[in-house]
C-alpha cells in the first residue's frame, strides 16, 4: 500500500499517510511501520497498542532541562562523595572525610560548579564554553593508555594503579580546568594536597612526576600544547630536608639473626610449606633475586651444564620491555639448596608459591618470631651490601643482583664500598 515515498493505509475508512496516522493517535509513525511491516499487526492494532514505558523513571534525562546536583553520600570509607551517570559512564567526586568541614566547603564549590553548568559543558567532547579540553577528560584518555599499554603477559602492572591515584589527584582537584590552562602553579597546589595528605616525599614526587608524564602524553597526541607539558617541567621536586613532606627510613637489609629467627615460624602447622619457604629464603639470600624472580623459578630456566648453574629469568624478568636479559648463578651452596626441589623432573615453577603468599608468609613470621618486620625484597639489599662491603666495588654489587651500579648505590647497597679504605688509611696515616 506504498504511494510514492509515503506509504498510505487506510483506517476508519480514510487514506491516509503514516504520518497523518500518527498525529491522529499519538503513535510516533515509526513505531506504526514497525508493527505492521515487522510484527503483522493490522491497523487497527497498530494503533490501539499502547506505548509500553519500560521505567516511570531514570533513562535519559530531559534535553536542555537542569539536571539536579547530585546527592553528597558517605563511602565506606569514611570520605564525602558525589556519584552520577553522564554520557554512559559512572562519574565519582570525592570531598574529603565525610561530615568535615573541607569536606563540606569542597561540595559547596561542586554544587556551585554543577549549577552554572561546567559539568554540562564538560560533557561529550569534555569542550567547555571558552573551547578545549578538560583536565578530567585528559586524564580520562590517558588512563585508558595506561591500562592498555603497562601490561606483562596480559596482566595490568603495578604502574597502572600509582597512575590512576596521580589522575585521580589532579581530576579531584582541578578537573573541571581546562588542560591548555593548567599551569605550574596548579601542580604545586596539587602537590600541596599531596602533603597534606602526610605522604612522603619521595611518594609525593612520584605522584608529581607522572602528572607531568599525563600532560607530556597529551601534548605528544596534540590533545593540549606542547608549552603546557614544558612549563610543568619547570616544577621542581621536593628536596630532602627542604620541604615539610617526611622523608621516610631508607628499607634497611635483612640480617642473619633476623632471618635465623624468623625461619621457625614460616607455615610451622605444614612441614612441607615450611621446608619449602626456608629454602626459598635462603637460596634468595644467596642469590640475591627478587621475590618475584625466586617463585617463578622453573626447571627449563636453569643450566646445570657445569658446577655454577645459571638461571635465565623469563617471564618474571622486570626489565624484559626494556630488552635487557636478567641472569642469575648458582653456586654450590644454592645448588645445594635447590637440588632436592628437582627429583621427578617437575613442571611449571618449582616451588609453586605465589610472591604475594611468599612475602605474606615471611613478614607474619617475622612478627611471629618478634623480630623487627622484613620482607623477602631486603633479602636482595643484604647480598647486595655484603657484596659491596667485601669487595669494596659497586660494580661487583650491582653484578650480584642483576641491577645498574646507579640503581646499587642509591637502594640496594647500605654500606660505602671504600668505609674500609678509609679505615685502613686511618689506621696507618692517622
Amino acid at each position: 500500500m506504498a504511494q510514492g515515498k509515503a506509504t498510505v493505509v487506510e483506517y476508519m475508512g480514510e487514506r491516509l499517510t503514516l504520518a497523518q496516522l500518527s498525529e491522529r493517535c499519538g503513535v510516533s509513525a515509526a513505531t506504526l511501520r514497525s508493527r505492521i511491516a515487522v510484527y503483522g499487526q493490522t491497523i487497527e492494532q497498530a494503533v490501539a497498542t499502547p506505548i509500553r514505558r519500560k521505567s516511570t523513571y531514570g533513562g535519559r534525562p530531559p534535553a536542555n532541562v537542569p539536571r539536579p546536583v547530585p546527592k553528597l553520600k558517605r563511602h565506606p570509607s569514611g570520605r564525602a562523595y558525589s556519584r552520577w551517570r553522564m554520557m554512559g559512564k559512572i562519574n565519582e567526586r570525592y570531598f574529603g572525610k565525610h561530615g568535615g568541614a573541607e569536606a563540606n566547603t569542597a561540595y559547596r564549590k561542586f554544587s556551585q560548579d554543577w549549577i552554572e553548568g561546567k559539568y554540562d559543558q564538560m560533557a561529550g567532547s569534555g569542550m567547555k564554553a571558552g573551547g578545549g579540553l578538560s583536565v578530567a577528560i585528559l586524564a580520562e584518555r590517558w588512563m585508558e593508555h595506561v591500562r592498555g599499554y603497562y601490561t606483562k603477559d596480559g596482566l595490568p602492572t603495578t604502574e597502572v594503579k600509582t597512575c590512576l591515584a596521580a589522575a585521580r589527584l589532579v581530576n579531584e582537584e582541578l578537573g573541571m580546568t581546562l588542560a591548555a590552562d593548567f599551569t605550574p602553579a596548579a601542580l604545586r597546589e596539587c602537590r600541596t594536597k599531596l602533603v597534606g595528605y602526610g605522604h612522603s616525599r619521595t611518594t609525593v614526587n612520584s605522584y608529581v612526576n607522572r602528572v607531568v608524564r599525563m600532560f607530556a602524553w597529551g601534548a605528544g597526541q596534540s590533545l593540549v600544547p606542547a608549552a603546557v607539558h614544558s612549563a610543568l617541567k619547570l616544577v621542581e621536586s621536593l628536596k630532602p630536608g627542604r620541604s615539610p613532606a617526611p622523608d621516610r627510613p631508607k628499607k634497611q637489609p635483612a640480617t642473619n639473626q633476623q632471618i635465623e629467627a624468623t625461619i621457625p615460624f614460616l607455615a610451622p602447622a605444614d612441614p612441607v610449606r615450611n621446608t619449602k619457604l626456608t629454602a626459598m629464603v635462603k637460596l634468595q639470600r644467596l642469590t640475591g633475586m627478587r621475590p618475584g624472580e625466586v617463585c617463578a623459578l622453573e626447571l627449563g630456566d636453569l643450566d646445570r651444564s657445569a658446577d655454577v648453574w645459571r638461571y635465565e629469568v623469563g617471564k618474571a624478568n622486570k626489565n624484559r620491555h626494556r630488552g635487557k636479559r636478567q641472569a642469575y648463578y648458582f653456586g654450590p651452596k644454592a645448588v645445594e639448596i635447590l637440588r632436592p626441589f628437582l627429583e621427578g623432573d617437575p613442571s611449571g615453577p618449582i616451588f609453586d608459591e605465589g610472591p604475594n603468599n611468599y612475602s605474606h608468609a615471611v613478614l607474619r613470621a617475622s612478627v611471629r618470631a618478634g623480630v623487627t618486620r622484613w620482607s623477602p625484597h631486603q633479602l636482595r639489599h643484604a647480598l647486595a651490601t655484603e657484596v659491596a662491603e667485601q669487595f669494596r666495588s659497586l660494580g661487583h654489587a650491582a653484578a650480584a643482583i642483576g641491577d645498574s651500579e646507579a640503581v646499587a648505590s642509591a637502594v640496594y647497597v647500605h654500606v660505602d664500598p671504600r668505609e674500609r679504605m678509609k679505615i685502613e688509611i686511618a689506621r696507618k696515616m692517622g
